[in-house]
């Protein structure tokens, strides 16, 4: 089991998204990076964890965890995704539907929302990949 955030969760989270052929599929044609900050909430999460992620026509090519949310201009991904950490363990516990999340703009995404929120349909692939995961939860731990 792999306690999220960490820097192993990512990991593993990739290497699974990476040998799945739906999410190859899913991801056919994508190629922008991505910055995802989850914010620091009192008696959850102590500090905001930063991840930079560098996806390309279907597979996750790198992944880096952050100092700081700051280092993430001098990359300057095309996407900056960021919310709470208790939004972001709704997403994975499935108690959260991003969409509406985004939507509702209890995530805040930064960049071109259009193509995303077509790739929303592919959803249900993410959900499983995830489910493969063995996830505990840092404010659970």
């Amino acid at each position: 089991m792999s306690t999220f955030p960490s820097k192993e969760w990512c990991e593993q989270a990739a290497r699974l998204a990476n040998e799945d052929p739906e999410s190859a599929h899913a991801g056919k044609g994508w190629s922008a990076d991505l910055g995802i900050v989850i914010d620091a909430e009192k008696g959850k999460l102590a500090k905001p964890f930063t991840v930079y992620c560098r996806p390309v026509d279907g597979k996750i090519l790198g992944i880096d965890v952050l100092a700081d949310p700051d280092d993430l201009e001098e990359l300057g991904p095309e996407y900056l995704i960021r919310a709470p950490y208790s939004v972001w363990k709704g997403v994975l516990l499935g108690t959260v539907d991003p969409l509406e999340a985004v939507l509702r703009r209890k995530i805040a995404v930064e960049g071109d929302v259009q193509p995303i929120l077509e790739r929303m349909r592919y959803r249900g692939i993410a959900e499983r990949v995830l489910a493969q995961l063995g996830t505990t939860f840092i404010d659970e731990a």
